[in-house]
């Protein structure tokens, strides 16, 4: 803008010295030398304005584009992230219902206990996983595999059962850990059983399968009603499981136990944690 007032200044006082000049010609040639003295104002003028116009142009078409690579890169980064062996050990034992504390030191002790890992494992908690670890302590989480077998057994078994693609493990992606983990999950959750798997209780849970029908039971949130029969083997504290319409029924834990004097008793409840059930999966 400094740039383009100096040339009109500039083009003004020309003009000037123009008419000075030609005060003592006629009028006709007055008029001819003005009319030039304007056209080279207006040609000076256009001729600056241009190349800041096109600056101008230039700054607000890259502004947009700056601001979609730093977006661009930020993504890349956050899409990146590779979990820790302590990110790893705690999404495992949320995603399968393993109850820690939230620390470090409660999930690798879960871990431990359901052979999710080794029991004399150790570990760095902030180092990055592998990807022989992220398969390992997916696969054995199923409890398809156990500690027992193989590396190569656990891979084949992954591979077959769709958790990896590949056993080649050298292609997995880590930063994609959430993957695998969910689809070590679902084929624990979608097991046709074709082989055999050996469930067992915690001492003490009350399995009401197969000792009383679902008809008999009368769930309604955490108040049970059942018959009275029962009334010996289930007291506060006790874990039990009743039939209803799904496929092994229902574990609860028993608050308290009512008898109605009617043939029934009616416990008050809270749903059961899944290792006050279940002792082992293998």
């Amino acid at each position: 803008m400094f740039i383009r007032k100096k040339f009109l200044a500039i083009a003004i006082v020309v003009g000037m010295m123009s008419l000075v000049s030609c005060g003592e010609e006629s009028e006709n040639s007055s008029s001819s030398e003005v009319s030039s003295v304007a056209t080279t104002t207006e040609s000076v003028t256009e001729a600056e304005t241009e190349p800041e116009t096109a600056e101008e142009t230039t700054e607000e078409e890259t502004e947009p584009e700056t601001e979609a690579e730093t977006e661009e890169e930020s993504e890349a980064e956050e899409d990146g992230h590779i979990l820790t062996n302590a990110e790893l050990l705690s999404l495992i034992n949320n995603t399968f219902g393993m109850v820690s504390d939230g620390t470090f030191e409660s999930d690798l002790q879960v871990a431990k206990d359901w052979d999710i890992v080794d029991a004399d494992a150790e570990m760095d908690s902030e180092s990055e996983i592998t990807a022989e670890f992220l398969v390992s302590a997916s696969m054995r989480a199923t409890g398809i595999v156990t500690g027992e077998a193989s590396m190569e057994e656990i891979i084949d078994c992954a591979v077959e059962k769709g958790v990896i693609e590949s056993a080649d493990l050298s292609v997995i992606d880590l930063s994609k850990a959430v993957d695998v983990v969910n689809n070590a999950y679902y084929a624990w959750t979608h097991q046709d059983f074709d082989t055999e798997v050996n469930v067992e209780l915690v001492d003490g849970v009350v399995d009401l399968n197969g000792l009383v029908s679902a008809d008999e039971c009368e769930i309604d949130g955490n108040t049970i009603k059942i018959p009275s029969e029962f009334a010996e083997k289930i007291t506060s504290g006790t874990v039990f499981i009743i039939p209803d319409d799904t496929l092994d029924g229902t574990a609860y834990k028993a608050d308290a136990v009512t008898d109605n004097g009617d043939g029934t008793i009616t416990i008050n409840a809270n749903p059961a944690d899944f290792e006050e059930v279940y002792g082992s999966i293998g």
